[in-house]
């Protein structure tokens, strides 16, 4: 009787489950290629109990994970907390890497001229993370909980904690070209649209380097993926493969 394929909850916000898909970009791809089964959710719907799989990922929101006025904060926060007591690891990608380090005894902050917007090298202190360049955009950041080991920053913030078996990032490894799209489709003609020249970049621009880079950014998302996935027990030491 051939083994139960690993499950790994990938929650989303502010999407349908089929968004949530693209939104995991090459997350998806890396769980697809080594025999993980991806479940997309959406915070603040029902999730299943976090005992019943194998790991838990947090994607990135618009919203803050520090704001409590956001209406399906406090049940995230409650869920994250349940896998964790479990010892389900849990991946938190931008904000979720934010909502996880407040989450393990950190903080998540508004920036407060902190914010990184486009491709940014980082220092990085460990083999699974390289220095970039890696997809930033965000306005908020965190502060790594006590007792985690610190794995990249940058020089305005925090970039990766690793704590036990759980692992928050600041920028986004699993940025593809479809996924750019949603985020495209979601800022045009908005304030934060408006505010581009103040922060350098374009929308053109940024798809541009999005595609340039999406070999690259795969492989090195995918090594990182790998790290967690052997951490996490979703990926047999044996059969680790960076590619």
């Amino acid at each position: 009787m051939a083994p139960t394929p690993p499950t790994l909850l990938v929650i989303g916000h502010d999407a349908s489950p089929e968004t949530v898909l693209v939104q995991s970009g090459t997350l998806g791809s890396w769980a697809r290629e080594r025999g993980i089964t991806v479940l997309p959710a959406v915070a603040g719907t029902d999730l299943p109990d976090p005992s019943t799989v194998d790991a838990v990922a947090v994607l990135g929101s618009v919203q803050g994970a520090w704001d409590d006025s956001v209406p399906w904060l406090a049940s995230e926060i409650a869920y994250l907390q349940r896998a964790i007591e479990a010892d389900v690891p849990v991946l938190g990608i931008c904000f979720g890497g934010q909502l996880l380090a407040r989450v393990l005894g950190g903080s998540a902050n508004a920036a407060d001229g902190r914010h990184e917007n486009g491709f940014r090298t980082i220092s990085t202190f460990c083999d699974a993370i390289d220095d970039g360049p890696w997809m930033e955009f965000h306005f908020d950041s965190f502060t790594a909980p006590p007792n985690s080991e610190v794995l990249a920053r940058s020089e305005r913030c925090d970039q990766a904690f690793r704590l036990d078996r759980h692992l928050g990032v600041q920028f986004h490894p699993e940025i593809t070209p479809e996924e750019f799209e949603i985020w495209a489709g979601r800022w045009t003609g908005t304030a934060l649209e408006d505010r581009f020249d103040e922060l350098g970049i374009t929308t053109a621009g940024l798809r541009a380097e999005v595609a340039e880079r999406a070999e690259s950014s795969r492989v090195r998302s995918w090594r990182l993926f790998d790290d967690f996935g052997v951490r996490a027990g979703l990926v047999p030491a044996d059969q680790e493969v960076h590619a």
